[in-house]
């Protein structure tokens, strides 16, 4: 898929979701989260740093920043592109989507959202052959992720949803999960897992996340 018509997807998305009338009104979709990430594939572990940027541009509409660096051991060709001794991967996500209330102040839910995201998903990676030689790929495409966001008694939330993945080397479908918990005041502690069966492939994230 072209980046015009990854932009186009997304401006169309954006556009059909914020005529939804349900504001959201008990989750917050704008904070900055900062964490570690690990990765572990049939073809490669990785582990690295992740920064998330989301803001609610309105009641119903979202954006979403990613950018991770990684450093990647790599064990065949696969999700990094290519077989080398060393690799560091800059990951950069970029996206928008919609979200609505499903429901509020029902039974042990504070509230329960619906929502979908589509971005645009570019992996840089950069290294160097065991032959002496330089290796340097870039893996783009697209990413959706939709499903649930649940809040209970305020203090912890829950996610899960499925996650389709679309770039030059993987192509596939997997589930999402996470938590977090409120703390104090606006700081969370926050973590997810995603999951793909292609390569037998698991990401996870642990971080801190900060409301605003």
């Amino acid at each position: 898929m072209t980046n015009n018509r990854l932009l186009a997807g997304l401006a169309g998305m954006v556009l059909g979701m914020s005529s939804l009338g349900v504001a959201a009104k008990g989750l917050n979709y704008t904070y900055g989260e900062i964490g570690y990430t690990n990765f572990d594939s049939d073809t490669a572990e990785a582990d690295g740093a992740t920064v998330r940027i989301s803001y609610g541009a309105t009641d119903n509409v979202h954006i979403k920043l990613q950018y991770s660096r990684l450093w990647v051991d790599t064990k065949d060709k696969g999700f990094f592109g290519s077989t080398t001794d060393n690799v560091n991967s800059d990951r950069f996500i970029i996206g928008g989507g919609g979200n609505f209330t499903l429901l509020e102040k029902a039974s042990i839910f504070d509230a329960l959202d619906m929502l979908g995201t589509l971005s645009y998903y570019d992996l840089q990676n950069s290294g160097s052959r065991g032959s002496g030689g330089s290796n340097n790929s870039s893996d783009r495409g697209w990413q959706f992720e939709g499903g649930v966001r649940a809040l209970i008694r305020k203090k912890f939330e829950i996610t899960a949803g499925l996650t389709h993945l679309d770039i030059d080397t993987f192509d596939d479908t997997g589930f999402h999960a996470g938590a977090v918990y409120n703390f104090y005041k606006k700081y969370s502690v926050t973590g997810d897992v995603h999951y793909f069966d292609e390569e037998d492939t698991t990401e996870y994230f642990v971080g801190l996340r900060m409301d605003f």
